[in-house]
């Protein structure tokens, strides 16, 4: 059972302390003499605050936490963390859009009802798949889901964790294009074939012939048998993994095969998404899904977002927001992709080895 109360939280006394609850309403303010960022919680610092509404279940798992900071020179950071058991990546950002809406106006975006009912996904072994699949991925790939401590790294593992964010421009993105006009790249395809030539080169696998992986999470909604629309907010992709060598990719002409490497498991080169080449029931072969990814190499780089992700359209009311970032992207080989600020430009986050930064900076939009 999920219940939900309201939680007036202006003015209210904080004791900071460990735990998934961050402080809401305060300030966060910069100690100059040790140059220290704290969380400024004294009566003077606290404003007029906000009202949460916060959603309880009897499950053991913290399923979305809010973290609303206001920066003493004005403006705010909006932080949200919603677990992927939840929604996928167009989920979640629809339900921060509707929420945004809420916000603004006290009512979810015209002709827009979210809805959360996973039986709209048929599947002829929908019930004993989900209780393998989730048997495995709690016991092998996650047996600790329900812990929300963060992860405990060393201070120089903490310093190693490294991303940049390029803002690619529409000349930029044609011209790429142009590169494989054959293939006729998507946006997305041409940008993940940039990045896969860029992260070889950089890593210095030229000569080596060994396995180099790309996957991207593909939306599948449109793709059913019995189609489900946007309004769905949970879970609905499929994995899709292009498979190549790196020296192929690294060579002259190595962005051309790389597009068409990541192509081959695209259903239609105008979906910003790689959409999985079956695309007569895109859920077949779901019960293996979880031990082909466990298999893949080391070597890989994994695609997130999409073009089509119009994430500086959101408004809480208080105007568009001047930076969207994914804060938990820090792993090497992980990339964003979403749209950018100014029309026609795409917003692409990285986050190679601390070693290989400034080299793969210089080359992914030279």
């Amino acid at each position: 059972m999920v219940g939900v109360r309201v939680v007036d939280v202006s003015r209210v006394a904080i004791q900071l302390q460990p735990g998934p609850y961050p402080a809401p309403g305060d300030t966060l303010a910069y100690i100059l003499s040790d140059a220290r960022a704290v969380i400024d919680c004294s009566a003077s610092a606290i404003s007029e605050g906000i009202t949460f509404i916060e959603a309880e279940s009897d499950l053991d798992i913290h399923f979305l936490a809010v973290q609303v900071t206001r920066f003493l020179n004005g403006g705010m950071a909006l932080g949200f963390s919603l677990h992927h058991a939840m929604a996928d990546g167009k989920g979640k950002l629809q339900f921060i859009e509707a929420l945004a809406s809420i916000c603004r106006s006290d009512s979810v975006p015209s002709g827009f009802a979210p809805v959360h009912d996973r039986a709209l996904i048929r599947h002829p072994r929908g019930y004993a798949t989900a209780k393998v699949f989730t048997r495995k991925l709690l016991t092998e790939v996650m047996p600790k889901l329900n812990q929300t401590t963060a992860p405990q790294r060393s201070l120089q593992e903490w310093v190693q964790l490294t991303k940049r964010t390029f803002l690619v421009d529409k000349t930029t993105i044609k011209s790429w294009k142009e590169q494989a006009i054959h293939v006729s790249p998507s946006t997305f395809v041409s940008i993940s074939a940039r990045v896969l030539v860029t992260v070889v080169n950089v890593r210095g696998l030229a000569n080596d012939d060994g396995p180099f992986i790309g996957t991207s999470p593909a939306d599948c909604r449109s793709r059913l048998n019995l189609p489900i629309n946007d309004e769905y907010i949970g879970n609905c992709v499929a994995p899709c993994i292009a498979r190549m060598t790196a020296s192929d990719i690294a060579e002259p002409g190595g962005f051309v095969r790389a597009c068409v490497a990541l192509k081959e498991v695209s259903g239609n080169a105008d979906d910003s998404v790689a959409i999985i080449k079956a695309t007569k029931e895109p859920l077949d072969g779901c019960e293996g899904w979880l031990d082909e990814l466990l298999k893949l190499p080391a070597r890989m780089v994994n695609f997130a977002g999409s073009p089509q992700f119009k994430v500086y359209e959101t408004d809480f009311g208080w105007g568009k927001p001047g930076r969207v970032e994914l804060a938990t992207m820090t792993r090497d080989g992980r990339v964003v992709i979403v749209s950018g600020k100014e029309e026609g430009t795409v917003q692409v986050s990285v986050a190679p080895n601390a070693q290989h930064m400034d080299a793969f900076a210089k080359m992914f939009l030279s």
